[in-house]
């Protein structure tokens, strides 16, 4: 048997690791360890001395709390119920009593709320949530201060640290990361080595999340834009995306819902095409965090268009994620529906590209993915993929990573020739781009 089947080599070499860092923390030869790997834009676990990896049964190790290998959601965390919904207690609607809280956050101040009255009240001693270092970097802190905790972040970031803070320290922690994250730490944990970790988890929170985009994603906007970026925010001022990138001297903020240009819009849309994040994504069946007490996101109901604040959307999936629920005093919350999830959701609450690549039944059996992307590959179930979508995966990611921007834009003009083309009349009849 070769080592790229009984070792975490294989994730790194099919570019499917998503940087939670799990691995490092069980092998057994402390033989992994996570690098920036700047072709790829995102920090991959590699493996230092391969020889002792042939030691080692990587199936019951590395691999065996690794997002992106064989996860059985149905067994973890009966992913089967309510329609691939997952394991559900309630579902809320809601917005933080702090108008302060309610618009400096991404969506409508849940978190912070949720974590400064758990941490007033004594319940936790800290909160683990990645906080900025420098950059576009962020890393797991162990925050008592809800503040210091930044908007939604969708470039790749390095979570090891996360599970170094739960082994070296006691206490209680509200978790905070998304479902992949989460994934990796409750496979970890359910390991006898480290079911100690269990008492130090006050909760899980995961983010619903789409996708997670590659620092390349970035660079092409920044470049895009004739701007030295050395850093990036997403979400600013209310509900809406706004995209702000800096440098020690100047800022420039993008609306990317009212952009103001059409070349501003392409930019937008190429940033964040779902089409090119990380590979893992492109995979992922767990867009809504199976392995949580708590779920949260935007609630984009119909009911809430005229909101431009911010409303979450909270999933309760276990009885103590309920009861914390039931305690909080500082949130207005309403009843939410199962319904509501999948039509504000669009392609989280049911896995689109991830069930292309898995195996059929993916619910039933373990998720199995295809290793190698290739046009055989996302081939799979071919009605799911137009040709366009395909070149984006299998050429257009890799102009970005090679930063041949220019060549890039110009292959993207072509492949969206047509909703290019309905912009401009958009734009000649006086209407929102």
């Amino acid at each position: 048997m070769s080592l790229k089947e009984i070792s975490i080599k294989v994730i790194e070499e099919n570019d499917l690791c998503i940087s939670c860092g799990a691995c490092t923390h069980i092998c057994p030869f402390d033989n992994i360890i996570m690098n920036y790997i700047s072709y790829r834009g995102k920090f991959d676990a590699v493996v230092q001395n391969e020889e002792s990896c042939l030691k080692c049964n990587g199936a019951k190790n590395c691999l065996a709390v690794c997002p992106s290998y064989n996860v059985n959601y149905e067994n973890l965390a009966q992913s089967s119920q309510n329609n691939f919904l997952g394991k559900i207690e309630n579902v809320y609607n809601g917005y933080s009593k702090s108008d302060k809280n309610r618009f400096s956050s991404s969506s409508g101040g849940f978190i912070r709320t949720l974590s400064q009255e758990l941490l007033e009240n004594k319940k936790i001693d800290g909160i683990i949530s990645i906080s900025q270092d420098e950059g576009l970097d962020y890393t797991p802190k162990i925050l008592t201060d809800s503040s210091l905790m930044p908007n939604s972040i969708y470039h790749n970031i390095n979570y090891e640290n996360a599970i170094e803070l739960l082994r070296n320290n006691s206490g209680k922690y509200l978790l905070i990361g998304l479902p992949c994250q989460i994934t990796s730490i409750e496979q970890l944990i359910n390991k006898k080595k480290f079911n100690y970790l269990k008492e130090r988890i006050y909760a899980k929170v995961a983010l619903i999340c789409g996708y997670t985009f590659e620092r390349t994603n970035m660079e092409f906007f920044a470049d895009s834009n004739k701007f030295d970026m050395e850093s990036i925010t997403y979400r600013e001022n209310g509900r809406y995306k706004k995209t702000r990138i800096s440098n020690r001297n100047n800022s420039i903020l993008f609306d990317v819902y009212n952009p103001s240009t059409i070349m501003e819009r392409i930019n937008n849309s190429i940033m964040f095409d779902k089409f090119i994040p990380q590979k893992h994504c492109l995979f992922c069946v767990d867009h809504m965090g199976y392995c949580a007490d708590i779920v949260v996101g935007d609630a984009w109901q119909s009911r809430y268009k005229e909101d431009t604040v911010g409303t979450n959307i909270i999933i309760t999936r276990t009885k103590w994620g309920e009861d914390i629920i039931n305690g909080l005093e500082n949130m207005v919350l309403e009843n939410g529906y199962m319904s509501e999830i999948e039509s504000s959701q669009h392609l989280y609450a049911k896995p689109y590209l991830g069930l292309s690549f898995a195996k059929e039944n993916i619910f039933k059996d373990k998720f199995v993915v295809k290793h190698t992307l290739s046009m055989e590959t996302i081939s799979y179930k071919p009605s799911i993929f137009s040709k366009k979508d395909k070149i984006k995966i299998l050429v257009f990611k890799d102009l970005l990573r090679k930063k041949s921007y220019k060549l890039g834009k110009l292959l993207y003009l072509l492949l969206e020739y047509k909703y290019i083309i309905k912009l401009y009349i958009k734009k000649i009849l006086g209407r929102k781009i």
